[in-house]
């Protein structure tokens, strides 16, 4: 079910970016990236700081590398950017956005023309422990956010759509 439909400034050309509620997962040749809502048992969600112009508080997650599957990247771009550590199986399909380019891409575009950028759950029981990003992390900060945190921090991020599902 598709909950939202932008464009986004970092797709150089004529684009849909789609946020869409599935419990499917996209072809694996199409997904691009794996992020990660980690919510306690207070409902606060686990999210990461990167103190450059235009990031902020992001929920963690990154690209797949070569070789990697999608839940690998997500639990692995986790404990890179936050120091929280979860196995894959702990993971649930929420949904993803898709990017579905209506323009032939530039020269030296990395993605498909159609990629998909997956978000997974997983849910604690209890609060969720101190985190600190491990040295050399791009991240400067893990905190665990009330939703409210969240809606005034992220309102304006592309996941916060599905941010909005959590617990429904």
């Amino acid at each position: 079910m598709v909950i939202d439909d932008t464009t986004v400034p970092w797709v150089p050309v004529a684009h849909r970016f789609e946020t869409v509620l599935s419990a499917e997962m996209p072809p694996a040749e199409q997904i691009t990236t794996g992020f990660v809502f980690v919510q306690d048992g207070s409902g606060r969600t686990l999210l990461t700081y990167v103190d450059r112009p235009g990031r902020g508080w992001e929920i963690p997650g990154g690209h797949v590398d070569p070789g990697e599957g999608v839940e690998a990247a997500a639990v692995r771009e986790l404990a890179e950017e936050t120091g929280f550590e979860l196995p894959a199986a702990r993971l649930g399909l929420l949904g993803f956005h898709r990017i579905t380019l209506e323009e032939p891409p530039p020269a030296g575009y990395r993605y498909p023309a159609l990629a998909h950028l997956v978000f997974f759950t997983a849910t604690l029981r209890d609060d969720g422990p101190a985190t600190s990003p491990p040295p050399g992390s791009e991240s400067t900060l893990a905190a665990w956010l009330t939703a409210g945190e969240v809606e005034r921090h992220c309102g304006h991020r592309t996941w916060f759509p599905l941010h909005r599902r959590l617990g429904r």
